[in-house]
C-alpha cells in the first residue's frame, strides 16, 4: 500500500512538473522605451505594448549577439515573447531590424 501510495505521488509529481511549451509569439514594432525589465513597443495603428525583459532575454541585431543597453529608443524591433506566470508577454529574443528605406 505503501509502495503504491509512493508511485501515485511521483506520478503527479512528474505531472505537475512538466511545462507545455507553447509557441512563441512575434510582435513588431518601434521601441518607444528600454530599461532592464521593460520594454514598451510602439505598434502601428495599435496600443503600446508592455513586454517584460529578464535576465534571460536575448539581444540580436542580425545574427550577432549584443548587449541590450545597444538599443534605443526609435529602434525598430521584432519580439518573440511567451506568457510569464502573470500572463504578461516576456521577451525571449529582441531582434533589432535594418532601417526602412525611403
Amino acid at each position: 500500500m505503501k509502495v503504491l501510495i509512493l508511485l501515485l505521488c511521483a506520478a503527479c509529481a512528474g505531472a505537475f512538473a512538466q511545462q507545455i511549451d507553447q509557441p512563441l509569439a512575434s510582435f513588431t514594432g518601434t521601441v518607444r522605451e528600454i530599461n532592464s525589465t521593460n520594454l514598451r513597443l510602439t505598434r502601428q495603428d495599435q496600443d503600446d505594448l508592455d513586454i517584460s525583459l529578464t535576465h534571460n532575454t536575448r539581444y540580436y541585431q542580425g545574427e550577432q549577439k549584443i548587449r541590450r543597453d545597444r538599443i534605443k529608443p526609435g529602434d525598430r524591433v521584432s519580439v518573440e515573447t511567451k506568457l510569464d506566470l502573470y500572463l504578461k508577454p516576456e521577451a525571449v529574443n529582441v531582434r533589432v531590424l535594418p532601417e526602412r528605406g525611403p
